[in-house]
């Protein structure tokens, strides 16, 4: 066991010896299962590699329907979209499935794998890639500690989500890191956001972009208090105000716009993941649940105020030097219940209209 900066140490099974494991010039692949937003946070581990190791050749898999947000990003030789619909349909076409992807990652031929799902199955990916180099972290699952060979200790709850996974570049000798999401979105996609917005995406005016939707209802402000937000800043403010949401989100999105004071000037439930990130762009502020819009709008440079519930901000909120949260750290904060235990009263509905009011303002300032 050997002490790495203070705060993070590397555990290991096999001696890599006192000086820090080179990977210039290595096969590197990054395994990330997970969401959107934990699709964008691996974006700086790509960066930070192909910075200073000198031609290594970065690979990533992440989940299919995330993968988008990385197409045209810089850096990545080849990306892996994990379809978990052909991995669970069946018996058989499970076992097809993953002999067949196997067959490709094993012919790889990667020199150290990363893997920063916590979660079994990526562990078992990641072992069958035969990699003798597999990364993962020491509070990952009881399988992952048997599969993988190397261990990072770091405290996810006292971190950004981000410098935790950058915690594991530094055996190789990286200290130094550059945080920022640098998603890249190609001309096409803003000249297409441009065209919905009927030419007025660029043109000057306050626009507002709201997300009422989340990944469950318990992560849900009241779809009227974003409506009483908006409603305000078109009356108060002359904002234009721009909808969004997810295929599933229509009834949510069409609940808030008629509590405008007039419509939209964009409404949509079926923007790509760049162009719903080129949108917010475009914007003067997002003001929206803890979910994927955030973290895109962020990556997309817009200012972000993000109401969290029952996640914890200092690990998830959007990465931003122009961010803010409010979030009502209860007791039962972080739990992972379908249904509140303090109904009427939740961590969401606790954060009052005037407090979000008063933050958009200061923001708009």
């Amino acid at each position: 066991m050997r002490q790495v900066e203070g705060k993070v140490e590397i555990l290991r099974k096999k001696n890599l010896g006192r000086t820090p494991v080179p990977i210039d010039g290595k096969r590197v692949l990054i395994v990330k299962l997970r969401y959107i937003g934990d699709t964008l946070s691996i974006i700086p581990v790509i960066d930070n590699i192909k910075r200073n190791a000198k031609g290594a050749e970065i690979d990533v898999m992440v989940n299919k329907g995330t993968e988008e947000v990385l197409i045209h990003q810089p850096g990545i030789a080849r990306l892996w979209p994990y379809d978990r619909h052909a991995a669970k349909r069946s018996a058989l076409g499970s076992i097809t499935y993953h002999v067949q992807l196997l067959r490709q990652l094993r012919g790889r031929r990667y020199d150290v794998v990363m893997d920063f799902t916590h979660g079994d199955r990526a562990s078992f990916l990641c072992y069958l890639t035969g990699s003798p180099f597999r990364i993962s972290y020491l509070n990952s699952s009881r399988l992952a500690k048997t599969l993988m060979n190397h261990f990072i200790s770091a405290e996810a709850s006292e971190m950004h989500i981000v410098d935790y996974q950058l915690e594991a570049l530094k055996p190789f000798g990286m200290n130094h890191f550059r945080r920022k999401i640098d998603l890249h979105i190609p001309a096409p996609v803003q000249e297409k956001v441009d065209r919905l917005l009927g030419g007025k995406g660029v043109s000057a005016g306050l626009k507002v972009a709201i997300h009422p939707g989340a990944r469950g209802t318990l992560r849900q402000w009241p779809p009227e208090r974003f409506a009483e937000i908006a409603r305000r800043l078109q009356s108060e403010n002359g904002a234009d105000i721009l909808l969004v949401g997810g295929p599933s989100e229509s009834a949510l999105v069409e609940s808030v716009e008629q509590g405008l004071r007039s419509p939209a000037l964009f409404k949509s439930t079926q923007l790509g993941l760049l162009e719903m990130a080129c949108l917010f762009s475009r914007c003067r502020i997002f003001v929206g649940n803890d979910s994927a819009p955030a973290h895109l709008a962020a990556a997309a440079g817009c200012p972000t105020l993000t109401l969290f519930g029952p996640t914890f901000p200092k690990m998830w909120q959007p990465l931003s030097d122009r961010g803010e949260v409010i979030f009502k750290n209860v007791d039962c904060c972080g739990c992972r219940q379908e249904e509140c235990i303090r109904p009427g009263r939740s961590c969401m509905q606790m954060i009052e209209v005037e407090e979000v009011w008063a933050k958009v303002l200061n923001m708009l300032s």
